[in-house]
């Protein structure tokens, strides 16, 4: 299996920016990923635009030793633009991997961990009243 393409949606979700990648295969098996860093998500693509010419050919199921090439193969290892187009490449290819053994991504990190995550609702009300009633109306919503 070889990557055949990398490519970037930066795409405005409501309240902030995110930064999507999808990588596609010759087999026709492809994974989705996500930088996180909100604001710069441009700057990541020009990133992501630098790493696809390296990654396309490139087996993706060897995922550690491209996030290592991706990583150590500057002269200035990181940042948060660099990291947050690998970032997005690393998710982007346990997907992948994910859908081609037939596995939740779960599996590929060691299994599940819990029975259940907690979460956490929020709302941009200001202080007050405002907040008090956003936050009856979370609550009624369950």
């Amino acid at each position: 299996m070889k990557i055949t393409a990398v490519k970037a949606y930066p795409v405005w979700a409501g309240l902030r920016n995110q930064f999507l990648v999808k990588i596609e295969t010759d087999e026709g098996v492809y994974g989705w990923g996500e930088a996180g860093l909100s604001g710069r998500e441009l700057a990541v693509q020009g990133a992501l635009t630098h790493y696809a010419q390296f990654l396309v050919g490139q087996d993706p199921r060897r995922i550690g030793a491209l996030w290592q090439e991706m990583y150590r193969s500057q002269y200035f290892e990181g940042g948060r633009v660099l990291t947050a187009a690998i970032s997005a490449v690393d998710i982007a290819l346990h997907d992948l991997a994910a859908k081609w053994l037939g596995v939740p991504v779960y599996q590929l990190l060691g299994g599940a961990h819990r029975e259940r995550v907690p979460g956490f609702v929020s709302t941009h009300a200001a202080l007050g009243p405002d907040a008090i009633e956003a936050g009856r109306r979370l609550l009624a919503a369950g």
